[in-house]
C-alpha cells in the first residue's frame, strides 16, 4: 500500500484505515477561512516543510451544537445510543477552520490510475461533516476505488451574502462559499490525486440530500469544466425548486437583516465577531430558513432547471439519480412535502431527450427495528457498507444489498456504467421510463 505521497504543497504520510487501506486524514485543501478570509472564496493552502502525518481528521464546520448538553450517553437522531466506531471520534471537533479532506486509497503505487470518488455530505448545507463513519471509504477501496470525503463551509459561514461582499469581491458576487470550497476540493483532487494512485481524468462526484444538490450545482457550474466524469445525485430533488431554495433578492435581504440583528455597521465588524456569536444567531433562523445555495451569477449563472431544460450543462457526463421509496415512489406523504420521485422522473426525461445517459433508481429497503419505513438518507449506510455503525438489527439480506449497491456505484465510477457480471441488469433511463428498484429480496427494473 502507498505510505507517503508528494503533493503540490508537501509530503503526506498515511495511517492505516480500519480495513488496512492507506488513509490520509485531515489534508488541508485551502487556507483557513477565518479573519479577513471569512466570506471570501477559498485560497490554496500553504506549503509545509517535512512530512505531514495524516493521523487526525480536520474539524467540522462550526454549526448547531447538538452535542452541547450531551453526557457520555450520546444518542443518534432516533434517540438510540450512538454506536462508536474505533478511529472515528464522536462528537467531532468544530471550527471555522474546516477546509480539510480525507483520502482512502487501495492503490499499490502512484501508477495505478484508479477511479476517484469525491463524496459531498448532506445536512441541508447547515450541518454535519464528511469524516463521519457513515461515509467511511473502506468498502469502496475494497471495490477498487479511491474515496475522498470533504468538509466545507456551512450555514452562515458558507452561504452568507451581502451587498458589501459583492462590492469587495473580484468577481462581483457573494454567497455560495460552500460551493466554492467544494470546487476548490475538486481542483485539489484533480491536481494531486495521481500521487495517491488515482486517475485525475476519472473523477465521480456524488452526494446525498444537500450533498446531492451540491453535486447538481457542481455539474452545472462553469467553474468545474473538465474535472468531472460522472455524477450521482441522491435524494436531492430533480426538476423544480427544492426545500429552502431562495432567490438572490431573498438571500441578499436575509444578509442585510442578519447584519442589523447583530448590531454591526459593516462587513469588517462582522468579520471581527467570534464565530460562536455568528453560529448562535444563525441557529435562530432555523434549519429550513438558513443561508443556502442560490443562483449567484458566478458559481451558477442560471437556475439548475434552466441548465437542464436548455441543455447548458458544461460537462459530457454519465449520471445516476434517484431517491428512497418514501420520497414519493410509494404514494406516502413525503418528509419535505415534495414528490422527489416524480421530479426526478421528469428530469430523467429531459436528460434523455438531450442525449445524456442517465440511470435512475429507487431505494426500497424497509428499515428494521421500528416503523420508520424507507426514509430520507436511510440508504447512506448501505451505499458505504457502514451498517455496523447503526443500532438497527440489520440482517444478512441488508448486508447483501449493501454489497450490491457498492458494486453498482463502484462500477459506475470505473466506467460510467453500473453494470457488471453477477448484478441485475440496470438499464439506462429510456422510452420505458423504468428505474432500478434496490431491495434486498430482488433488485429489478420496474
Amino acid at each position: 500500500m502507498i505510505d507517503t505521497v508528494k503533493t503540490k504543497y508537501g509530503l503526506l504520510k498515511a495511517v492505516r484505515s480500519n480495513s488496512g487501506f492507506a488513509l490520509f486524514r485531515g489534508i488541508p485543501y485551502g487556507k483557513p477561512p477565518v479573519g479577513e478570509r471569512r466570506w471570501k472564496a477559498p485560497e490554496e493552502p500553504e506549503c509545509w516543510e517535512g512530512v505531514r502525518v495524516c493521523d487526525s481528521y480536520g474539524p467540522a464546520c462550526m454549526q448547531y451544537d447538538r452535542w452541547a448538553k450531551a453526557t457520555d450517553d450520546i444518542t443518534d437522531d432516533s434517540g438510540h445510543e450512538y454506536i462508536r466506531i474505533v478511529n472515528y471520534p464522536y462528537p467531532p471537533k468544530m471550527s471555522e477552520d474546516c477546509l480539510y479532506l480525507n483520502v482512502y486509497t487501495p492503490a499499490k503505487s502512484g501508477n495505478d490510475r484508479l477511479p476517484v470518488m469525491m463524496y459531498i455530505h448532506g445536512g441541508g448545507c447547515q450541518q454535519w461533516y464528511g469524516s463521519d463513519y457513515e461515509y467511511c471509504g473502506d468498502s469502496f477501496c475494497a471495490k477498487g476505488c479511491i474515496l475522498v470525503s470533504i468538509n466545507y463551509r456551512l450555514n452562515v459561514f458558507g452561504f452568507f451574502a451581502h451587498p458589501e461582499l459583492e462590492k469587495e469581491s473580484p468577481y462581483g458576487k457573494s454567497g455560495n462559499y460552500g460551493l466554492l470550497d467544494q470546487i476548490q476540493a475538486l481542483k485539489w483532487i484533480y491536481e494531486n490525486i495521481e500521487g495517491f494512485g488515482g486517475d485525475k481524468n476519472n473523477i465521480t462526484v456524488f452526494g446525498q440530500s444537500s450533498g446531492g444538490r451540491s453535486t447538481m450545482s457542481l455539474l452545472c457550474s462553469p467553474l468545474t469544466k473538465g474535472m468531472i466524469r460522472q455524477v450521482s445525485i441522491q435524494s436531492a430533488g430533480g426538476l423544480g425548486h427544492f426545500v429552502g431554495d431562495k432567490s438572490k433578492e431573498d438571500i441578499i435581504a436575509s444578509g442585510i437583516e442578519f447584519m442589523k440583528t447583530l448590531g454591526c455597521s459593516d462587513i469588517e465588524e462582522m468579520r471581527r465577531l467570534d464565530a460562536r456569536v455568528l453560529r448562535d444567531e444563525n441557529d435562530k433562523l432555523g434549519f429550513m430558513n438558513g443561508f443556502n445555495i442560490y443562483t449567484d451569477g458566478y458559481v451558477l449563472n442560471h437556475e439548475t432547471d434552466e441548465y437542464f431544460l436548455k441543455d447548458l450543462i458544461p460537462h459530457d457526463v454519465k449520471i445516476i439519480i434517484g431517491c428512497t421509496a418514501d420520497e414519493g415512489a410509494n404514494g406516502k406523504k413525503t418528509q419535505f412535502g415534495i414528490n422527489m420521485y416524480e421530479r426526478i422522473t421528469e428530469l430523467c426525461k429531459v436528460l434523455k431527450k438531450n442525449d445524456h445517459q442517465v440511470y435512475m433508481y429507487v431505494f426500497d429497503q424497509k428499515q428494521p427495528g421500528d416503523d420508520a419505513g424507507v426514509p430520507h438518507s436511510c440508504d447512506n449506510r448501505y451505499q458505504f457498507g457502514t451498517l455496523d455503525g447503526s443500532w438497527r438489527p440489520y440482517t444478512e439480506k441488508d448486508y447483501a444489498l449493501s454489497d450490491t449497491m457498492q458494486g453498482y456505484w463502484a462500477n459506475f465510477a470505473k466506467k460510467g456504467d453500473p453494470n457488471a457480471k453477477g448484478l441485475a441488469k440496470w438499464e439506462p433511463f429510456n422510452e420505458n421510463e423504468k428505474a432500478m428498484w434496490l431491495k434486498a429480496d430482488s433488485c429489478m427494473m420496474k
